[in-house]
């Protein structure tokens, strides 16, 4: 540990720069977890130490602010790769991204809340805080990030802090100044801007997305910034409003709402066009166009399903729910993911002893609507819980097995946690499925009796196996069928969901 400054009038260590230089420079390369609580428990122990001087203090933040970005960089990226992770690791993670994040949003607020209250104002300082604040609303929408991560509800003091931020920039006449927020092709912008891109981001739902989706959901929302617009009166296109002065979340306009004195209204603008322009693109090549650059490469279909999904947020009508939820209790059956659900139906088709241990768990069920259930999921369970993630679902007292996806997962207050489950078959069937001629059977589960309005069945079958240029042969109860692949409507960790055309050989 380092030794404190003898004589110096601030009880500091990084009252000589040349420390601060130290620290970050032994700071280990190989580990980004250690290295990022390092720098997150000197960012905690600068707070509320109030005899250094505000340039200083800020020369010191900024140092370890920018030696923050790989390892934090290297910290989601590893978060977001993680599939079934041990929630030890998922934790550590977790912990280190939200913790930094939240010591870094602090220190920049204690300096903006002692810049307003300092009698003495030097002119370098006030030329600084213009950054200060955006790196401040930043550092907040790094936490709103970790939150929606963990499907956690928005702390009140997030809110209230954001707020805060923006009526001082406002206040200071700096709200839409141009900025270098931070060195880098990503590091422009404005107050405003990043004000609005936290709300925006919110504001899509994009809490319902797989963690992975969310990432994606963010870099877009960046990437369209300058679209989003605010006014302090209601505009044409305004869909949200937001009051800076208190600690709640923005709500959704409806047409008779009063206006009011101290909200302010803001919409995506033209965002949703943009992306309505960009759609056909991916559906035809899969690929985004050159000239559109999210800041890292994502599967096209994943980076088409995120555009849907923000276009119809954006627009003037949000979506509505297929059908009204209906209070219920009850119980479900639930086992995780595609080979868990295989072994439960071979157990049930083979109708033969199996002793083999079972994953399968009892969720209680809160209510139920036509396509799904919500429910309330036990406390062993959230290590495996994720949006995306699909399950078998067996109603209490019945005998067959359909299958799932968790498409919303919120924490409340009391830590508990709530699932919204999407049922896309209530009975299924195990199959094998030859991909290619030649090739060994694989099991797989068909996911009607007959084919739809379109006259496509669907399939699940191992990740990776779908091959949409190659026919495959089905076999089940001894008949054999060629399927033709149509599409893919989905993938996980563990599965393909795709489409086929089926007939039956002569």
């Amino acid at each position: 540990m380092l030794n404190w400054i003898t004589g110096s009038k601030v009880d500091h260590p990084f009252a000589d720069i040349k420390e601060v230089q130290a620290v970050i420079a032994d700071l280990p390369t190989s580990d980004s977890v250690k290295a990022l609580e390092e720098i997150t428990h000197w960012l905690e122990s600068l707070s509320g130490v109030e005899a250094f001087k505000l340039d200083r203090l800020f020369e010191v933040v900024d140092l370890l602010d920018v030696a923050a970005k790989n390892p934090h960089r290297k910290i989601v990226q590893d978060y977001l790769a993680m599939q079934r992770q041990q929630k030890l690791q998922e934790n550590r993670l977790w912990s280190c991204g939200f913790k930094f994040s939240k010591a870094l949003g602090e220190i920049y607020l204690f300096c903006v809340r002692q810049q307003e209250t300092s009698p003495i104002t030097t002119a370098g300082m006030k030329k600084h805080m213009p950054v200060i604040v955006a790196r401040a609303i930043r550092a907040l929408a790094l936490q709103v990030k970790w939150t929606m991560l963990r499907y956690a509800p928005i702390e009140p003091r997030l809110w209230a802090s954001i707020g805060e931020l923006y009526r001082y920039a406002e206040a200071g006449g700096f709200i839409s100044a141009p900025l270098t927020i931070y060195p880098g092709v990503q590091g422009s912008g404005t107050v405003q801007q990043e004000y609005l891109k936290m709300m925006m981001l919110w504001a899509s739902s994009a809490d319902v997305l797989s963690p992975v989706k969310q990432d994606i959901a963010e870099r877009t929302v960046a990437f369209v910034a300058n679209s989003f617009q605010v006014q302090k009166e209601p505009f044409a296109g305004a869909i949200y409003c937001f009051d800076p002065s208190r600690d709640k979340r923005p709500v959704r306009m409806f047409a008779a709402q009063a206006v009011a004195d101290n909200l302010y209204y803001f919409s995506p603008g033209d965002a949703a066009a943009k992306l309505s322009r960009i759609i056909p693109v991916l559906e035809k090549t899969g690929t985004l166009p050159s000239d559109v650059n999210l800041g890292a490469t994502y599967l096209g279909e994943m980076v088409l399903s995120v555009f849907r999904h923000l276009c119809l947020y954006w627009s003037e009508e949000p979506p509505a729910r297929v059908s009204e939820r209906r209070p219920t209790t009850g119980r479900i059956t639930v086992v995780p993911g595609y080979f868990q659900l295989l072994d439960e139906l071979e157990r049930d088709d083979s109708d033969a002893l199996n002793f083999s241990a079972t994953s399968a768990e009892s969720w209680v069920v809160e209510n139920v609507s036509d396509n799904g259930y919500g429910a309330l999921v036990p406390a062993a369970t959230t290590d495996w819980v994720r949006v995306g993630e699909l399950i078998g679902v067996q109603v209490e007292g019945t005998q067959l097995w359909g299958v799932a996806l968790v498409r919303r997962v919120m924490r409340d207050e009391q830590r508990q946690y709530h699932v919204g489950i999407e049922v896309i078959s209530r009975a299924v069937h195990v199959v094998r499925i030859a991909h290619g001629v030649g090739r060994d059977p694989e099991l797989a589960v068909l996911l009607s009796n007959s084919p739809d309005s379109d006259g496509e069945v669907g399939m699940l079958m191992r990740a990776g196996r779908f091959n949409p240029g190659t026919n495959a042969e089905m076999t089940i109860k001894g008949a054999k069928y060629t399927m033709s692949p149509t599409r893919m409507v989905d993938a996980g960790d563990d599965f393909d969901w795709a489409m086929y055309t089926v007939t039956r050989p002569a």
